[in-house]
């Protein structure tokens, strides 16, 4: 069973686009991801430095990526944008950043010094999980 990302605003912006393009490709290219979206969850993503946010929401057989912030996410990350792009090339362990590479050790420098901010991470960390398992490219 295919399943299409939904980005419902008439013009989303470049990170909608980015991200929604992203798992739609990995869900393509991984059917078995699609078991993810079993349990609902819902992600924010800002990338201040751009002056753009997305809301992700994940349902039964549905992704919607918008643009913006709506309502209160499980999670929500805040980084660069120069960040954003790279953590999709993570190598993960458990669906977080695999601490025995180099790459996941950058990433965990990163939340230590705030450079990456993550609201939700020890309330939700299988919901994290699952958003990077969707977002990975590895």
């Amino acid at each position: 069973m295919g399943i299409e990302v939904q980005l419902p605003d008439e013009e989303p912006n470049g990170l909608a686009a980015m991200i929604g393009g992203l798992i739609e490709a990995n869900l393509r290219a991984h059917p078995e991801r699609s078991a993810l979206l079993a349990h609902p969850a819902t992600y924010a993503i800002t990338a201040p430095d751009a002056a753009v946010s997305v809301s992700i929401r994940l349902a039964q057989h549905e992704v919607t990526v918008r643009n913006g912030l709506s309502g209160t996410p499980d999670i929500a990350i805040e980084t660069g944008s120069e960040n954003l792009i790279g953590l999709s090339s993570v190598p993960l362990r458990f669906g977080l950043p695999d601490l025995t590479k180099k790459e996941g050790r950058a990433v965990n420098r990163k939340l230590l010094s705030g450079e990456l901010k993550v609201r939700g991470l020890f309330r939700h960390p299988r919901k994290l999980a699952r958003l990077n398992k969707l977002l990975s490219v590895t």
